[in-house]
């Protein structure tokens, strides 16, 4: 059954235009959730819309110069790291990296022309993973200023976030049997809820953000008890509420 919409509130534009999304600019929207919710089959149904941009991603190599110069402005949040352990410094500063260097790929992907461009793996993503395994959320240091600053920074890029989730014996099951190696997939219950709920507890904080700043649409959906397709409908009912157009 589908979690209620929260959040619903008039779409704040960029430049302070209240209106839905003008043909001439795509929407830009995030999924989000849990392993195991059902993320990539989502993603692989929404695709078959032509309006949808999906799968955006930062070629390394293409953006090489770009994310450098990011790297070295966020030196500072990479000294700060360094108290976390050496082996957690480079993931983290990645992720700094990653939510710099994704407007630009967003603005360039834009330039195809409307639409909706769905990020998977996006600032919400990167936020949370940042939150998780770098604690970068917490406390008023460099580190904390740079994540919140960058939490700032997507409250005003992003239209809408679609977070879906499910139970945690229903995301277990589906860790534990689909091909794709994770690393709780073969830890206990307890184990699995509780890295579960870590995430749970990362993303709330971040989506609560983005709601309270009236300008991202959030909504929740329960992936347990229907299909893939009732699911990616259900997204692109949200869309086309954000202002998704009609193909012609």
């Amino acid at each position: 059954m589908d979690v209620p919409v929260t959040g619903r509130m008039p779409v704040s534009r960029r430049g302070g235009d209240s209106s839905p999304a003008t043909p001439s600019r795509p929407l830009v929207v995030e999924l989000v959730g849990p392993a195991g919710a059902g993320k990539t089959a989502v993603l692989r149904a929404l695709r078959r819309d032509p309006r949808i941009r999906a799968g955006l991603r930062i070629e390394r190599m293409r953006h090489f110069v770009e994310m450098l110069a990011h790297a070295a402005a966020l030196a500072p949040a990479a000294i700060a790291l360094l108290g976390d352990g050496r082996g957690r410094v480079w993931p983290g500063l990645l992720h700094f990296v990653r939510l710099r260097t994704l407007p630009n790929a967003i603005a360039r992907a834009a330039a195809d022309g409307p639409g909706a461009i769905l990020l998977d793996e996006g600032p919400v993503f990167s936020l949370a993973r940042l939150s998780v395994f770098q604690q970068a959320n917490q406390g008023d240091d460099r580190l904390a200023r740079h994540w919140h600053a960058e939490l700032n920074r997507w409250t005003k890029l992003l239209d809408g976030v679609i977070w879906i989730d499910s139970a945690d014996a229903v995301l277990a099951e589906r860790i534990r049997t689909r091909r794709k190696e994770h690393r709780i997939k073969s830890g206990t219950d307890t184990e699995v809820t509780s890295f579960l709920n870590r995430y749970r507890v990362a993303y709330r904080e971040i989506l609560g953000v983005l709601r309270a700043s009236g300008r991202v649409r959030v909504v929740e959906v329960d992936t347990a008890a229907v299909t893939i397709e009732h699911v990616a409908n259900r997204v692109m009912g949200e869309l086309e509420q954000l202002g998704l157009r009609h193909a012609s």
